[in-house]
């Protein structure tokens, strides 16, 4: 008990002590080495409140330390303290409002595991040594059955080729575990957000760029025209004369004489990206500061603009940008390509939110300050990327401002696409994605445990252990499919086809792979080559 409490006391009291050491610093201010300077910041050093509180934290901790080693070995008391660097992450974390990285996370879980293994009593030492031989003795026997050492190097490939998947099948199932546990984070917050109240109504200029009309345009456009809010502005651009989707701009304006719709029709290019030189066209006639991007076949409810813009009235907020669900399945095409929304990219992204925090935006919702996209270089910035929605949350974040995940789920209107229009598209995406997060891309691998797990299958010779395994990974990663997908972001459509999202991870897979290599991309009826950069330019330019 004794030795119990001096550890606790060494632990809380010396990372009570760096807290508020690093906050009263903060404080003080940066110590030069002139002594001019020097004495004024003892001189504000002494009277911060925090270095006292502190010195007498770090103190008690230095006496606690010193009671252990009078009677404990070094050798066991130095690496029990070291649960100091967790206590002192979270505390950085929470207190100080640190931004504490995934390699500083993995650290400080690798240092809580050698402090629990330092921690244990001999006895239960002596009862893991056997266990642990034997979990090591059954992997072995698992990993080499049906293979004979008289394969020589086939032996040892395949052999390697076993582990590799085994520990890619359990790391998906992990990463399915994490996924539920972010659906469930997310789902608070959607709560929190529904809390600030629909009372905060600024006004509001929509940005739409528009290339090429179909069926549901108009009703799509339409959307934005029914807002309950009182005031808004709603700006089309396009960049030819010729362009369809004038005609149904215009027959909103007759359709919608209340709503002050504007059109500009501008070839003027501002780079690579057309997109983005029509937002550069439109975005001087934009009255309001709160500046609204929306891709063109996005369709929403008459509370859109009233959900997403809440989050805004907090000072910390620099950007609000939605997930999506696909509608419009009138091909195998567009089926697929619909439920990949919902049933994989809409875990990805709330689990990027639990791990990371948004650092990017979405093309469905980019919701932004005039100011803080002037602060940011404006659509100058990523003019040549094909990312160009990504980018600007990036650059949000990286400017010091959090992105935030709105509670809304808008719809994304999928015309009758062919089957390999659906594979350019997801190539298209899955190249500049892996462009924009090489590391993160590569890491993507986790998320297709359906794949990973079949290959198992294949190289465990459909032993009893592979199909239980496979059984074990297609039921996990169901569960963020169903809880985000369905219950989260209310698609039926994935509801009704559930039982097609095998099919669909299989071939999401095998994007994936395509996508590690290559650098073109084919983009409306242009084909451009992605630069190691993230930039873009049409095939033929040098």
């Amino acid at each position: 008990m004794k030795t119990f409490l001096l550890l606790t006391t060494v632990i809380l009291a010396g990372s009570l002590g760096e807290l508020l050491a690093a906050r009263g610093m903060r404080e003080v201010g940066d110590v030069s080495l002139r002594w001019r300077e020097l004495l004024r910041s003892l001189g504000r050093a002494a009277r911060n409140r925090y270095l006292y509180v502190a010195l007498g934290c770090l103190a008690l901790a230095f006496f606690a330390f010193l009671s252990l080693l009078s009677y404990a070995e070094l050798s066991y008391v130095v690496p029990l303290s070291a649960a100091g660097y967790i206590t002192n992450t979270v505390g950085a974390k929470w207190f100080l409002k640190e931004k504490i990285s995934k390699a500083r996370w993995v650290g400080t879980l690798l240092v809580a595991g050698g402090v629990v293994i330092v921690s244990l009593p001999p006895e239960t030492a002596e009862f893991i040594s056997p266990l642990t031989q034997y979990l090591f003795h059954s992997l072995s026997t698992l990993l080499s059955s049906s293979l004979s050492p008289a394969q020589g190097v086939l032996f040892w490939l395949l052999l390697a080729l076993r582990l590799l998947l085994l520990i890619l099948v359990v790391c998906s199932i992990i990463y399915y575990a994490i996924a539920v546990w972010a659906g469930w984070l997310w789902f608070r917050e959607r709560r929190r957000q529904r809390e600030l109240g629909t009372c905060y109504r600024p006004p509001v200029t929509i940005l739409i760029p528009v290339c090429g009309a179909d069926e549901w345009t108009y009703e799509n456009f339409a959307s934005f025209c029914r807002q309950d809010y009182p005031q808004y502005q709603l700006i089309f651009g396009v960049r030819e004369e010729s362009d369809p989707a004038i005609g149904v701009i215009k027959q909103l304006q007759a359709d919608f004489p209340a709503s002050p719709i504007e059109l500009v029709i501008s070839q003027a290019e501002l780079g690579h990206n057309a997109k983005v030189s029509s937002l550069q066209n439109i975005y001087p006639r934009a009255a309001h500061d709160l500046l609204l991007i929306v891709d063109s076949d996005i369709r929403v409810g008459p509370d859109y603009l009233r959900r997403i813009v809440a989050p805004m009235q907090e000072a910390k907020v620099g950007l609000v940008t939605c997930l999506y669900r696909g509608i419009g399945s009138q091909t195998f095409g567009a089926l697929i390509e619909n439920l990949s929304y919902t049933s994989t990219f809409g875990p990805e992204v709330v689990t990027a939110r639990a791990l990371e925090g948004i650092r990017f935006a979405l093309g469905s919702t980019i919701l932004m300050r005039r100011k803080l996209l002037e602060q940011i270089g404006g659509f100058r910035a990523v003019a040549d990327y094909l990312a160009d929605d990504f980018l600007l949350g990036r650059y949000v974040a990286e400017a010091g401002y959090q992105v935030v995940l709105s509670d809304y789920v808008v719809e994304h209107v999928c015309g009758p696409i062919s089957f390999s229009t659906m594979l350019r598209h997801q190539l298209r995406w899955g190249r500049s994605t892996r462009v924009s997060r090489p590391k993160g891309y590569a890491g993507l691998i986790l998320t297709y445990g359906t794949a990973t797990s079949l290959l198992a299958l294949l190289a465990f010779q459909f032993s009893t252990f592979a199909w239980a395994l496979f059984g074990v990974t297609l039921l996990a990663r169901a569960l963020p499919a169903w809880m985000i997908g369905v219950v989260g972001l209310k698609d039926r459509l994935l509801a009704k086809y559930f039982w097609l999202l095998p099919l669909r991870d299989l071939i999401g897979f095998g994007i994936w792979a395509a996508s590690l290599s290559g650098d073109k991309v084919q983009w409306r009826s242009a084909t451009f080559r992605v630069l190691p950069d993230g930039k873009i330019e049409p095939i033929g330019e040098s």
